[in-house]
């Protein structure tokens, strides 16, 4: 039987030259650390280093209860039909 992973969602910030870039993300609990400097990857697949761990919150969810937002936001436009295209 497979190990089951854990994920937390985080705040996550990364230095930018404008300013600082900041992100909500769920992240395997392993990495889960407050400071701890990690790698996220885009929705092209794409890895972008540098993001710190500023928050860690308290809910912790197995791997498959995990939301996938941009599953749920296709959903949510072919069900409201602004999905169409003109």
């Amino acid at each position: 039987m497979a190990k089951v992973v854990y994920y937390r969602q985080c705040r996550l910030i990364r230095p930018i030259p404008a300013g600082e870039q900041v992100v909500v993300s769920w992240i395997p609990d392993l990495f889960a650390d407050q400071d701890r400097v990690v790698k996220l990857k885009d929705a092209d697949g794409v890895w972008s280093d540098g993001w710190r761990v500023a928050e860690v919150g308290s809910n912790r969810l197995p791997a498959r209860d995990v939301p996938d937002f941009h599953e749920l936001s296709k959903a949510h436009l072919r069900a409201t039909g602004d999905a169409a295209t003109a």
